[in-house]
């Protein structure tokens, strides 16, 4: 997009704000698709987004309403004391700007400092109904699903060189599955509807800022469910920096005792390999297919000494 179009965007952006939500907009900057950053005349930092699923926008109101704790940062009114704002199809919210760093999982602390703010969010996201929540299948449901996908791109690995790595993502994604099928997932799932308990949903490390505090942003991915898949997630995402040390994570005492096999378990299945591959492969990426499946045949290798060490753990694990 030249300067001059996106100069008339923001323009036209600024009088919808007025004219809609009455927001007297000093500045407006873009940050990422769909999120603005907006200085008012009063002085005011917010975060201006668009919302595509309205359900999913309102739910994070009722749950924003419902929830006391000043760290989950939450959107706020505008001016003329609407919720949200509508252009087409589009519905815009408003929170406030938290100025600060985004979280570095390559540091200790900083990790530390995840662990901790999601104990504290969860503490607070507990005993909170709403009506009609918006319905996300199981993390295990979706995985099979993304294994799917994944097996359609096969003959990518073929043509490049990389059969055999495309069969032991297959064969590793297989085995696990089945094995972390054998836990009651439904009940855990039964369970957390009935306590009321929530997640973030996205644990990556923009999702956290931190100044004098850590902030927690980015509630797309909120839904009501078991509590520990928060945790599977950020452990899947904390092992690269860990060099794959089995016992430092454990260190960090995401899981309980109780829940400590189904945790291990889910976090040796390398959805995020899947994940990460189906991204890049939509993704404009300069980045060629040999070279990217060469880094991921490498990330693969790195997890075996973990997933030896993480199975023999585990069978001593009643």
């Amino acid at each position: 997009m030249n300067e001059n179009k996106r100069r008339d965007e923001l323009y036209r952006l600024s009088s919808f704000l007025y004219q809609e939500g009455k927001l007297e907009v000093d500045k407006i900057s873009f940050i990422k698709p769909n999120v603005f950053r907006v200085a008012t005349i009063k002085g005011e930092n917010l975060v201006l987004k668009s919302h595509r699923r309205k359900d999913v926008m309102e739910q994070q109101w009722a749950f924003f309403e419902r929830m006391n704790y000043s760290n989950a940062v939450s959107f706020k009114y505008f001016p003329n004391e609407k919720m949200f704002i509508a252009d087409k199809n589009n519905y815009w919210t408003i929170a406030p700007y938290i100025r600060g760093e985004k979280l570095n999982y390559n540091r200790k602390t900083d990790r530390q400092k995840a662990v901790e703010a999601l104990k504290n969010f969860h503490s607070k996201a507990t005993g909170i109904y709403i009506q009609q929540p918006v319905y996300r299948e199981l993390f295990i449901i979706r995985w099979i699903q993304r294994l799917s996908l994944f097996k359609k791109t096969e003959h990518l690995f073929a043509e490049n060189g990389f059969k055999s790595l495309y069969k032991d993502i297959v064969q590793t994604m297989e085995t696990q599955l089945r094995y972390l099928e054998q836990f009651p997932w439904h009940f855990f799932e039964k369970e957390a509807l009935q306590k009321g308990s929530w997640i973030h949903g996205d644990s990556a490390s923009h999702n956290f800022i931190k100044n004098s505090q850590v902030y927690m942003i980015d509630f797309d991915l909120l839904h009501c469910t078991n509590q520990l898949y928060d945790y599977i997630q950020l452990g899947q995402r904390f092992l690269s920096y860990l060099n794959w040390d089995l016992d430092e994570l454990l260190s960090y005492r995401m899981a309980e005792e109780m829940e400590l096999k189904p945790w291990l378990y889910a976090i040796l299945i390398p959805s995020d390999l899947l994940r990460e591959w189906l991204y890049f492969l939509k993704s404009d990426s300069s980045t060629p297919i040999e070279e990217y499946l060469s880094q991921m045949e490498q990330s693969l290798s790195n997890r075996a000494s973990f997933l030896k060490k993480a199975k023999l753990v585990l069978k001593s694990i009643y």
